[in-house]
């Protein structure tokens, strides 16, 4: 039969062994600790998409907005100025209107070539698709609406002009008082689709933004799971010499 005096020293191991297993716990978090701080920093970019017009220096282009029928038949402004490059953004109001550029002696008629946005339709406030065009040079663009319902659009006076020139009889002004002449018969619409430009999708989404950076390598354990894990250790370690004693006891 074992005796009483080595029970009780047999027991009095226990908290140096506790101990032991704790501080090895500690020990081995701070060495994944300290090899974790040394791990070095990842220098890898991340993949961003950056839109940058050639000859602009990395800026996006000016963008000018012309408002189509929101104040009645009219272009608001009707008269741009815009450099080369630049953008510019037709914003459609109801009813139903469309942009046909034409040639400056023969107003609401489509010139060869020329813009159209067809015909857009809104049945109340801003329409969901926009018409926009980019200024290839600083030759100036007679605008006009070819809508003729319920009455000619061009005729009315809804006409517009991006780059007028600078002086001399070809204005705003001549070009309207020209189209009110075509009251009979009317805007004429080119056959086909949009030409010199691009019509926005409806709900078309935003421009993408930035890529997420993509990963950094396997994820590390945390401090947590050391200790959990160092705890577990002591715990069977203490557990063990008290099955001894037990053992000794029988």
């Amino acid at each position: 039969m074992v005796s009483t005096s080595f029970v009780v020293a047999a027991l009095s191991t226990l908290p140096l062994a506790f101990g032991q297993y704790s501080q090895a716990a500690v020990n081995t978090t701070s060495t994944t600790q300290a090899a974790t701080s040394a791990r070095p920093t990842s220098t890898r970019a991340s993949s961003t998409l950056v839109y940058r017009p050639s000859g602009t220096g990395g800026s996006k282009p000016a963008v000018q907005t012309i408002a189509v029928g929101q104040n009645g038949l009219t272009f608001t402004p009707d008269t741009v100025r815009a450099k080369v490059g630049e953008q510019i953004v037709f914003q459609f109001f109801p009813k139903n209107h469309s942009v046909v550029q034409a040639d400056f002696k023969t107003p609401c008629k489509p010139s060869n070539g020329g813009i159209f946005s067809g015909f857009i339709a809104s049945p109340q406030g801003p329409a969901n698709q926009t018409f926009t065009i980019t200024v290839k040079d600083d030759k100036p663009i007679w605008l006009y609406c070819p809508q003729n319902a319920p009455r000619p659009h061009c005729a009315a006076g809804m006409v517009a002009v991006v780059n007028p020139p600078t002086s001399g009889p070809n204005n705003l002004d001549a070009f309207k008082l020209a189209a009110a002449k075509t009251n009979s018969t009317g805007g004429i619409a080119p056959a086909g689709g949009p030409v010199g430009g691009q019509v926005s999708a409806p709900g078309s989404p935003s421009t993408p933004g930035a890529a997420s950076p993509s990963g950094t390598g396997a994820p590390q354990p945390s401090t947590s799971q050391f200790l959990g894990a160092a705890n577990g250790l002591a715990v069977s370690g203490v557990l063990g010499m008290m099955g001894m004693v037990a053992a000794l006891l029988l």
